[in-house]
């Protein structure tokens, strides 16, 4: 079986780390200006911190781009993923080297990179044929890998369940919950504004992934309604996906656009077109958790039949009639 074209990105044998301070086995050159580089940014601190907490079963190596090594010493350096947490001119010099040392995908973590900025990072990654996640995310967790390529808290749990969210915010919040009722995840992706990996390209790739056999989405709006809906038709048929859509009103519509910069559109048409996908909506975060915690279940419902059981008359009926809205 051939594999994902995003298999260098979530299941990398190799990676090379951009975050200000190289100093492992394995690295290309010393460290020869004393610019910012020498004093990493917090989120590049906690990425660093992340990725040695626990064994990841590839190579891992640690680069600057201040180097005196050669370019034939590059040249031998070889990576399938490139992470970087530089500030944005740094990044984009930190993705040329990448490119050269061929790796096939790259991550750029941090946040407040402008959108022209993102746009030239986009532009050098195509130029060298990678799959690019981010700027401005919060990275991934790949728990069965043993990778935390993330500063959104240490790896979680390894589960049957895969999260993409388009918030930094509620990813971590997410993870927080799910530490402490016991649910695991596979992979766990947080996207964020202005990223060229985006959530239909994810949710093809989970789609496929043997490890994942549901999948949460906490979205705000989508680049390209055509891929998106391919990729969720084709992952919903394949396992069960929920959806938590914010800027369903006015108000959260234009916080939406604010934050991811995505289109929003109207709730009425993403509702028709989730139900017409074989998604299924939640309306709140309280949903939300408890839709995470029926999948991360061993146990699956088989068929359509359902029992009730309650103290009350009341409760009853009301359980009744939301069964027969959701029929």
């Amino acid at each position: 079986m051939d594999k994902h074209y995003l298999s260098p990105l979530f299941e990398p044998q190799s990676i090379a780390v951009f975050a200000g301070m190289a100093g492992t086995a394995g690295m290309v050159g010393t460290t020869e200006s004393a610019g910012d580089t020498e004093h990493p940014l917090p989120h590049a601190r906690i990425l660093m911190d992340a990725l040695r907490a626990q064994r990841f079963t590839g190579n891992l190596v640690f680069l600057d781009i201040h180097t005196t090594g050669t370019l034939a010493d590059l040249a031998q350096t070889r990576a399938d993923l490139a992470i970087i947490a530089l500030p944005p001119a740094e990044a984009i010099e930190a993705l040329e080297v990448a490119g050269r040392i061929k790796c096939r995908a790259a991550l750029v973590i941090g946040s407040g990179t402008p959108a022209d900025v993102a746009a030239e990072m986009h532009r050098v990654a195509r130029r060298h044929g990678m799959h690019l996640l981010g700027p401005n995310s919060m990275g991934f967790q790949r728990p069965r890998s043993g990778l935390n390529a993330s500063v959104a808290g240490p790896l979680t749990t390894a589960g049957p369940l895969a999260l993409i969210s388009q918030s930094g915010a509620l990813t971590a919040s997410i993870l927080d919950w799910a530490s402490l009722n016991a649910v695991g995840f596979s992979t766990v992706v947080s996207l964020g504004p202005n990223t060229a990996v985006d959530i239909a390209q994810v949710l093809d790739y989970l789609a496929s992934d043997q490890h994942t056999h549901s999948i949460v989405v906490y979205m705000e709006g989508i680049s390209s309604a055509r891929r998106f809906m391919s990729a969720l038709r084709a992952a919903a048929n394949a396992k069960p996906v929920v959806v938590l859509k914010a800027g369903r009103k006015q108000a959260g519509n234009r916080a939406a656009q604010t934050h991811s910069g995505a289109i929003v559109g109207s709730d009425d048409v993403f509702d028709a077109a989730l139900r017409r996908a074989g998604a299924v909506r939640v309306r709140s975060f309280v949903e939300l958790f408890s839709a995470a915690k029926c999948l991360a279940s061993r146990y699956r419902p088989v068929g359509k039949r359902l029992a009730i059981v309650t103290n009350g008359g009341g409760p009853g009926v009301l359980a009744a009639d939301w069964v027969s809205e959701i029929e």
